[in-house]
Formats: structure tokens, sequence, C-alpha cells
């Protein structure tokens, strides 16, 4: 609510029915431009959105291994969205393992099982299917680039890494 209030003092401080000086404004613009793509920009962005060296790529029908604790990846949909496989092992739910799928497109939304749904012809988006294989979809998320973020152990219980989690993009 206060952001709103502070947006409409700020508009209307900007806006005039004659414009007597509108060259000495150009500087006054562009910098209300900027602040107001930083105060409402969402919280949810992450730099790697544009930073291709903060993440890394995937290739279609290439499986990634999780090797590390935490790994982001970054890949362009197409016009069905993103289809994926995800397989964890059957040491799981014994492990922790989380997979975040998020758009790089504002809202930055992240993938989920209700909201921007993800389609699981097993388990869900969050319930995964111990020692196999399920295969995913993200029709929402077309045309753009998104993040997975791939995490083989959970900051809380349980802590012990899975021993196997697989991650690929598929036609």
């Amino acid at each position: 609510m206060i952001r709103v209030i502070i947006l409409l003092l700020l508009v209307l401080s900007f806006v005039s029915c004659e414009d007597l000086k509108k060259e000495s404004r150009s500087d006054a613009e562009g910098l209300f431009v900027i602040w107001f793509e930083t105060l409402f920009r969402s919280s949810d962005y992450d730099p790697a959105c544009d930073n291709e060296s903060l993440s890394t790529p995937l290739t279609l029908s290439s499986p990634v291994l999780s090797t590390s604790v935490e790994k982001t990846y970054r890949f362009t949909t197409g016009p069905s969205g993103l289809k994926y496989n995800f397989s964890v092992s059957s040491d799981y739910p014994a492990c922790g393992v989380i997979v975040d799928i998020r758009s790089c497109r504002p809202p930055y939304s992240f993938a989920s099982d209700s909201g921007v749904v993800v389609s699981c012809n097993s388990g869900n988006y969050r319930n995964y299917l111990s020692g196999g294989t399920q295969t995913c979809q993200i029709p929402n998320f077309s045309n753009q680039v998104i993040l997975v973020y791939l995490v083989s152990a959970t900051s809380s219980y349980p802590t012990t890494p899975c021993t196997t989690v697989q991650f690929e993009v598929i036609p």
C-alpha cells in the first residue's frame, strides 16, 4: 500500500497538464524509470537470468547428474514449454532433494503444484518418484529462459544427499 502511495505521488509530481519545460525534465524522467524499476522489481529476480556465467546450460536430451549440493542450470524453452525427466534414487525420501524451476520472465514465477502448474505422469512436482523417473511438463513456461535449481541435499531433515539425482530436458 505504501508503494502505491509513493508511486502516485511521484507520478503526479512528474505529470502536468501543460509542460513548459519539457527538455529539463528528461533526466528526471530517466531517474524516475530507474527508481520505479528498482522499487517494484520482484524480489524473486535471480541474476542468473541475465548473467550466463552464473548457471550451467542444459542441452536437450542430455541428462545432468547432480554431483554437488546445489547447482543452477539454464534452458531456453520452445513453444510447448518445458518437458523434463526427473529421477531420484530409491533412498528417497530418507535423503534430501529439491528441484526448483523458475521463469526468467517477470514476475519470475516458480513452478508449483498449484499456480504455475506442473503436470507429471507419476508423483507430482513436489512428491518425487522414489527409485524411478517421472516425466513432467510445464506448458506455461513457453518461449523463455528458465532456471532449474537442483539441490541434492536439504538444509533441514533429511540433510543426507540422495545417491542419484538426475534431470533431463526432453523434446
